[in-house]
């Protein structure tokens, strides 16, 4: 038992492996295409590692010039604030502002007061040399309720510090030090206009410990602090800079020229991108000019301001616009400490240049293998173009093998019929031919799998096949006995209803065809009208021939493919609903289901649903009952012969007869049955072969269904 459970899989794998020489030498495009998949591939694998190893080679020298703009910056600030505790604690110092905290306590301590009192000028005295040998510009002592006591403007003295010293004032009130981010010049309520200013501050205490003012020394920001992230950047195109929770930058950028000839930033000497520039994508409007922030158009921060003001650390190598609208890699990080964030962007053009390179490189390879496989495979369809001429040409000549092709009476999907004759006895035949054009493997293994079926079953009503063969062309073709006559669903079309004794005459013939076709296993699955025919043999009149084999299920041969298996097969109008449902489980019954729907068409020359769409078909043949046929016509039908054919149309399968035989019987027990005579059916052929040889092809939905599966 195991060793044949086995074999179905050994058979294909050695079935495989015996056709595999075949199909190569065959189609010797095959090797230089396999040839040019694996070097793809290859590529590919290649071309993805060299790729992912830079990316990450990339990203560790942007985090690396991040960590060392976040480290200076952090040294500079401790410097500042170095200067300013010991500016603060310098004793001369220190006492002058206690001294002009008390004065300004006074009820007389004016502006003028404050200004031209002693302790002023010691602090001036004392502050500009320290200031003027550490770069600061100026300096201001400010108390506890924000009251400035002490600056080299005397317009500043007396009044209330401006709020974007808060950022500073209060921490420093709280015994810290601090240092401010950029602010801008019309908030420090200086006379000089010298762009954006930054302060480093520290408290002053009293001889308790106590927090009594703050000395704030200010900078300019555009230099030293814009410096810091000068120094490390990558390439041509690198730069780092920092900003603040709104998005703005804090430092000058490398590409102010160009900002200010985009009209992003102000377009003046002394402007830079330091508070003028925010960190979004650009969305230049029709004048130029940047939309503003918070209109109705905002424009969206860039990737690496998005993030960092999330308060993530992080780096992309994929690439992202920057605030230039250049495709950048960049590392990010927030610091919370400051109140600013730092990044480290290249334009991803200069990173990735030798990647670049290694891209170009591998399409044009690409290209090129893909021209060669074109160019092969042109020639290989030229070479089947050619072969598919041979066997057109083949056919023009009306010579196959030995038979001589008299005419085409007939074409389908995969091939076309032709009346032709044996050229040495002489005898007419039907020659069914695979179409040039279609001729393959997977064709001709279905086209030959419809002659093994077909040629197994010997019954008068069934197509007989006398002949199979190919040519030296290449053609694959079968001959059959030449029926001439009328298919039943061109009888029903020119003709109309037919009598009950007919219908039951033409039954009994299929349902003998069917017998033997199910008593070895093989199971029709498309009966359908244009696949009975009725014809004259031997002076016999009303012969019926069931003919395409094509679709038939085997369980004793094993299909062509294994699509076709299991797959939903049949036309529409008569398909069985298990066929429809579960398409493994067709039987002998699911014919009979088929053969009922024939005989529902012969009796009203309607069929059982009237829609045109195939899922409403199909639909309908699994959870619609049909009329009867009685009430389709208007008008009484044969009882008995109306109770078979709903009964075949039954739904389930086990309420229908459960055997061609069995039908057979029923119909003989019919009250109609007879009625149809020999003579009456020889009148008929008679007083109607010229329209017989008129009747145009179906029109009807009589079209075969193939589909792998249904949803």
């Amino acid at each position: 038992m195991t060793a044949d459970k086995k074999q179905p899989g050994l058979s294909r794998f050695g079935r495989f492996i015996t056709r595999a020489p075949v199909l190569l030498s065959k189609h010797l495009w095959v090797w230089p295409a396999l040839g040019a998949v694996v070097l793809i591939a290859v590529g590919f694998w290649v071309r993805n590692r060299v790729e992912g190893a830079t990316r990450a080679e990339l990203a560790s020298r942007l985090q690396t010039l991040l960590n060392a703009d976040v480290a200076a910056l952090r040294l500079w600030f401790t410097e500042r604030q170095s200067d300013a505790r010991s500016f603060a604690s310098d004793l001369p110092i220190q006492s002058a502002i206690i001294d002009l905290v008390a004065l300004a306590r006074t009820s007389d301590a004016t502006e003028d007061v404050l200004a031209n009192s002693d302790a002023a000028r010691i602090i001036q005295q004392h502050l500009k040399p320290l200031m003027d040998a550490h770069q600061y510009l100026d300096y201001v002592v400010l108390n506890a309720d924000r009251r400035i006591l002490a600056s080299p403007y005397r317009r500043q003295v007396g009044r209330l510090a401006p709020r974007s010293y808060e950022m500073f004032m209060w921490r420093s009130l709280r015994g810290e030090l601090a240092v401010s981010r950029p602010i801008a010049r019309e908030a420090t309520l200086t006379q000089r206009a010298e762009g954006p200013l930054m302060f480093v501050s520290a408290p002053v205490k009293s001889s308790s410990g106590s927090v009594v003012a703050v000395l704030a020394l200010r900078m300019k920001p555009e230099e030293e602090f814009t410096r810091i992230f000068s120094v490390a950047h990558m390439g041509q195109t690198g730069e780092a800079y920092a900003f603040d929770h709104r998005a703005v930058m804090l430092t000058a950028s490398r590409f102010d020229q160009e900002l200010k000839q985009r009209k992003l930033i102000p377009d003046a000497p002394e402007a830079t991108a330091i508070l003028n520039m925010r960190l979004v994508e650009p969305t230049d409007g029709p004048d130029g000019e940047r939309r503003r922030v918070g209109g109705s158009k905002e424009p969206r921060l860039t990737r690496m301001a998005a993030s960092a003001l999330m308060g993530e650390e992080g780096s992309d190598v994929q690439g992202y616009p920057n605030y230039r609208g250049v495709e950048v890699v960049g590392a990010w990080t927030w610091l919370p400490e400051y109140g600013m964030g730092v990044a480290s962007e290249v334009a991803a053009s200069e990173a990735f240049r030798t990647l670049y390179l290694l891209r170009q490189a591998f399409i044009v390879l690409f290209l090129l293998l893909v021209l060669s496989g074109l160019g092969i495979l042109a020639f290989t369809l030229w070479v089947e173009s050619l072969q598919a001429s041979i066997r057109r040409d083949a056919v023009a000549f009306r010579r196959l093998g030995q038979y001589v092709l008299l005419q085409e009476i007939g074409r389908g999907s995969n091939g076309m019929v032709y009346r032709a004759r044996h050229a040495l006895l002489r005898r007419p035949v039907a020659i069914k031919l695979l179409s040039p054009d279609l001729t393959n493997e997977d064709t001709a293994a279905r086209f030959e799998h419809e002659v093994q079926i077909t040629s197994q079953l010997t019954h008068p009503n069934t197509v007989a096949i006398y002949d199979y063969g190919r040519t030296p062309e290449g053609l694959f073709y079968y001959a059959m006995e030449f029926l001439s006559g009328i298919d039943l669903d061109q009888l029903a079309r020119k003709f109309g209803p037919q009598p009950e004794g007919r219908v039951i005459h033409i039954l009994r013939q299929v349902c003998g065809s069917l017998a033997e076709a199910h008593r070895i296993g093989l199971i029709h699955r498309d009966i359908k009208p244009a696949n009975i025919l009725l014809t004259r043999r031997g002076g016999v009149c009303d012969v019926v021939k069931v003919v395409d084999f094509g679709l038939v299920k085997a369980r004793h041969l094993r299909p062509p493919d294994k699509a076709s298996a299991n797959a939903v097969v049949g036309t529409p109008h008569f398909i069985a609903p298990e066929a429809v449902k579960e398409p493994q489980a067709v039987d002998a019954r699911s014919d009979l289901y088929s053969l009922g729907a024939v005989a529902y068409w012969l009796l009203t020359a309607r069929t059982l649903f009237a829609s045109g769409d195939v899922e409403e078909l199909l639909d309908g043949q699994v959870n619609d009952s049909p009329k009867t046929p009685s009430d389709r016509v208007g008008r009484p039908v044969d009882a008995d012969l109306e109770a078979i054919i709903m009964a075949c149309l039954s739904k389930n399968a086990q309420a229908r007869p459960q055997s061609a035989e069995a039908m057979d019987a029923a119909l003989e027990r019919c009250g109609a049955a007879g009625s149809w005579t020999a003579q009456a059916a020889e009148k008929w052929w008679t007083a109607n072969l010229a329209a017989i040889g008129s009747v145009s092809p179906s029109p009807v939905a009589n079209k075969t269904l193939v589909i792998a599966a249904r949803g």
